[in-house]
């Protein structure tokens, strides 16, 4: 199983490598700074071997679908675009969808912009995944059915949050075929932004042993990164190792 986490600058990226972690997620966020940081991360890369991944920017404010398209569009394409050159393959992108918040022309508005932005990263060679906020599986469908190319970045401590049961078993039960990638963190449930903690594994009230072992069963074998300060992703993946050793030694031998 490959480890990784998310990064916020050079120096963030300089710690993963040396704590040993298979890839680092960068904030893929603000083309011009990334350009100036890409002979870094290059050398990185080389001298290293690490691998990267993107996470793209947040959507600002999510009831304007048109400002979205003006302002986003150009951003996401160029930051798409600038991926390989770094051997990204794999770029997550927020974009709210939850008809209990969002009008239904809003989001129907946000899955033409979705579609246009997987066509795009197809182009370039990357995979473009979406990363389910507040939504449940029933809200996520609509993207999935209009965009077929489109993958799923799976958020465990955001599956916790306004969910009586975490909403990342049901997206597990009816998407596993479109999950991509994984991000880990720990939160105590809640209803509003603030309840999205980002506390390390176990600190929270998330079930990471069922929910890796429903991932397990439906076969997900790519990667899992750590979304909170760097100062616990290292516990927070040996906690991981542990439960996920544990899945391993209840499967019977043959």
């Amino acid at each position: 199983m490959r480890f990784g986490a998310r990064a916020h600058s050079l120096e963030d990226v300089l710690f993963l490598i040396q704590a040993s972690f298979d890839f680092v997620e960068i904030d893929w966020k603000e083309p011009q700074a990334l350009r100036a940081q890409l002979p870094e991360l290059g050398s990185f890369r080389a001298d290293h071997g690490i691998t990267y991944l993107a996470h793209g920017p947040n959507e600002g404010y999510p009831f304007n679908a048109d400002q979205i398209a003006a302002e986003m569009t150009p951003v996401v394409h160029q930051l798409l675009d600038m991926a390989p050159e770094l051997g990204i393959a794999l770029y997550t992108q927020h974009l709210w969808l939850d008809p209990r918040f969002v009008s239904a022309e809003v989001i129907a508005h946000k899955l033409d912009i979705l579609e246009m932005w997987s066509t795009h990263a197809a182009r370039a060679g990357v995979t473009l995944c979406i990363e389910n906020l507040s939504e449940h599986a029933d809200h996520l469908a609509p993207a999935f059915q209009r965009v077929p190319g489109l993958g799923l970045t799976l958020d465990l401590g955001h599956g916790e949050i306004l969910s009586q049961l975490n909403a990342s078993f049901a997206l597990i039960e009816r998407f596993a075929d479109r999950i991509r990638h994984v991000h880990l963190h720990d939160n105590c449930g809640g209803s509003t932004e603030g309840d999205d903690l980002h506390l390390p594994i176990g600190a929270g009230r998330v079930d990471f042993p069922a929910i890796l072992e429903a991932l397990r069963a439906a076969g997900y074998d790519a990667g899992y990164s750590f979304e909170m300060d760097l100062e616990h992703v290292q516990q927070s993946r040996d906690e991981v190792r542990r439960i996920l050793d544990g899945l391993v030694s209840r499967v019977p031998s043959a």
